[in-house]
């Protein structure tokens, strides 16, 4: 009788935490799951793959002590890859903890460069060096020539507040004004009002993204409301109406992008197993994620934690399902970002009514719609 195979541990470390039913988006695990057992029904994998979840309420809005004691607690687990954290301000912290740790590889899609390292992989839900690049493209295409800056006064507002200024001035866009803003839900009126007073061609945001929430009540409030852009935060109006409506008439910055037949097709086998499609960004980049971890893992020599950081630095040119067509993955030994070509991150717009997102435009102009 042939011994039972015991299945290889992936950690899934997620650190960000809403109210309400489902603390966490409902989609991931399923998306995870479905790539590993694709990989184990095609025989690609040798074993089973078991996820073992710890989420946690780390920073913005709790502790990234919650974060260090989840990731000690999957790394006990026997976890090969850890998936997580999600936000910058709990992966440039636990950097130090998982180079000190030596054992167990993650992959984040924290937008900082600074926490990359040895042990800490990048496929990052956008970039704090290239957001605003884009972003300040795009309302260079629009017109715009003047822009007030509203920044959240945090880690992470402070870093994209440093990567706008440049990318502003490379893009012919003068700064007319910065605000800080706090990073969580509060009233904007009085930083909104400061903006205007220079009356600048448009609005940008940037930050995690909380401190969006009121903007536009706040702008309807004192009768300036501006064209609108802001960085990967633009990604909550998937997360429900409400948020919908928070970005209503936005531009920013998504990795969901329609044409990616790649993903579109994972879209259509999620359907197909679960009964819905999720037509948004995070179950394609889970799938993404997931076939990296799933690839690493089917070809770590030997099967431990330093055997896959070496079978993930062998990952090359991987077709992406997230950003526009064309976008592929690697990594290397020298190379912890994990994204190749410039549009994993596209443009979208919320509809000034509020009711979904429509692609706008890449950092090569086109593809609007109005």
């Amino acid at each position: 009788m042939a011994a039972e195979v015991t299945p290889a541990r992936v950690g899934l470390l997620i650190d960000y935490l809403k109210d309400g039913d489902a603390p966490y988006d409902q989609n991931i695990l399923p998306a995870l799951q479905l790539v590993a057992d694709e990989y184990l029904a095609a025989g690609v994998l040798e074993r089973p793959v078991e996820f073992v979840v710890r989420a946690v309420q780390g920073l913005p809005n709790g502790s990234f002590r919650h974060v260090r004691d989840a990731f000690h607690e999957l790394v006990d687990e026997d976890a090969l890859v850890i998936f997580g954290p999600l936000v910058s301000e709990n992966g440039v912290a636990l950097r130090p903890y998982v180079e000190d740790c030596g054992q167990v590889p993650i992959i984040t899609m924290a937008a900082s460069e600074t926490m990359l390292g040895e042990w800490v992989f990048g496929l990052p839900a956008g970039s704090m060096e290239e957001e605003p690049i884009i972003m300040a493209t795009v309302a260079a295409l629009d017109g715009c020539r003047t822009v007030g800056v509203a920044f959240e006064d945090s880690l992470i507002g402070r870093e994209y507040l440093r990567t706008t200024r440049e990318a502003c001035r490379d893009a012919g866009l003068t700064i007319t004004a910065e605000v800080a803003i706090p990073q969580v839900a509060a009233d904007q009126r009085t930083a909104m009002a400061t903006l205007a007073l220079d009356k600048p061609d448009a609005l940008m945001h940037v930050g995690f993204g909380l401190g969006i929430i009121g903007m536009n009540a706040a702008l309807e409030a004192i009768g300036w409301m501006p064209p609108r852009y802001t960085t990967t935060a633009f990604e909550f109006a998937a997360t429900s109406e409400w948020w919908c409506q928070q970005l209503a008439g936005w531009i920013g910055l998504d990795q969901y992008d329609e044409r990616n037949t790649i993903g579109q097709d994972f879209l259509d086998r999620f359907e197909r197993r679960y009964g819905h499609r999720p037509a948004y960004f995070f179950p394609l980049y889970a799938y993404d994620v997931g076939r990296l971890m799933m690839t690493a893992l089917a070809t770590a020599r030997p099967l431990t934690g330093v055997g896959v950081k070496d079978a993930l630095e062998r990952i090359k040119m991987m077709p992406a399902a997230t950003g526009a067509p064309g976008t592929r993955m690697r990594f290397g030994k020298y190379i912890r970002h994990g994204w190749m070509g410039s549009e994993f991150l596209v443009a979208r717009r919320v509809l000034p009514d509020g009711s979904r997102s429509v692609l706008y435009a890449t950092i090569d102009g086109y593809a609007r719609e109005k």
